[in-house]
């Protein structure tokens, strides 16, 4: 005997909607994952490493895309390229400390990073950098990794680097993650998403912190290192268009008053930033003359002196 079991036709109708909903949610996911990864160039944030005495560090050995451009650590957790520890004959090396201003973070395409800019030519300068660095992070990691046979140090100073100093705290994942994420949808979503809430607000500017004085030593320590120094005063974008300075601009000139001082003011106008503080590509390149700059009164300076 054949049992027929009807089943109702909003049951089925309802089944089908589930189906199709699922579908739906899925296919969504997927077409939002490979738009996040491909497209926006999510997924893959360059990571970052704490430290013991630096704070933290990029995490070495990195080689990847982002937002479209290339981003390269190398194994000494620098924003430059692989080269080797015994510097060649003839060949002029700068090591270039300093913030997020000069490594580029993201953003900034290694090609058109100011020191990967100048390293022609048989020259290199080496960028060690990461974002939110103070003097006293910079100091740390000199004495850490040294000055990789360095001709010259050439220091990059904002005003608000005056009053810098270390906290150890723990890394926060939105700006300095250190694992990579499992999906580029949920970084987006995670991270991204809620600086674009109507509750965030405009962006603010750059704290004008109170002078340091642990900040400021580590400025004065660095260049008497025994290898010439030159500072770069970096203007924040609001600086360089009033043409003033916050309260720890002087400081930072009175702690590095025995180096040879370049404000890069003279070389970037006010269309070289990306934001209040960064550079876009115009940016670095004028970057990139005060650093050559740079270099070129240090010599003067040092040849004089012989």
């Amino acid at each position: 005997m054949t049992v027929h079991v009807r089943v109702p036709r909003g049951h089925l109708y309802g089944v089908a909607a589930w189906v199709v909903l699922a579908s739906v949610c899925f296919w969504s996911l997927v077409l939002g994952e490979l738009f996040c990864r491909y497209y926006l160039g999510l997924g893959t944030p360059p990571l970052s490493v704490a430290h013991s005495t630096i704070e933290y560090m990029w995490a070495p050995k990195q080689d990847l895309y982002r937002f479209g451009n290339h981003v390269f650590i190398n194994e000494f957790g620098m924003r430059s390229h692989d080269f080797p520890v015994e510097k060649p004959k003839g060949e002029f090396r700068a090591l270039v400390v300093g913030d997020s201003v000069i490594d580029g973070g993201a953003l900034t395409d290694q090609a058109d990073l100011a020191t990967d800019i100048l390293s022609v030519d048989g020259a290199l300068y080496l960028n060690a950098s990461a974002g939110s660095w103070g003097p006293e992070n910079e100091e740390a990691y000199i004495a850490q990794f040294g000055t990789f046979n360095a001709d010259m140090l050439i220091l990059v100073l904002s005003t608000h680097d005056a009053g810098d100093v270390p906290s150890f705290a723990a890394l926060n994942p939105e700006t300095h993650p250190t694992e990579t994420p499992w999906f580029a949808l949920s970084e987006a979503v995670s991270r991204y998403l809620p600086r674009y809430m109507p509750w965030k607000g405009a962006p603010k500017e750059i704290l004008d912190r109170p002078p340091a004085r642990s900040a400021l030593a580590a400025i004065t320590r660095m260049v008497h290192l025994g290898i010439p120094a030159c500072v770069i005063t970096h203007a924040e974008r609001l600086e360089n268009i009033s043409g003033g300075r916050g309260v720890g601009y002087a400081a930072n000139l009175a702690a590095a008053r025995d180096a040879p001082i370049i404000d890069d003011a003279q070389f970037i106008a006010a269309t070289g930033y990306r934001d209040l503080i960064h550079l876009n590509r115009e940016g670095q390149i004028g970057l990139s003359l005060a650093m050559a700059k740079c270099r070129s009164v240090v010599f003067l300076v040092t040849s004089r002196a012989h």
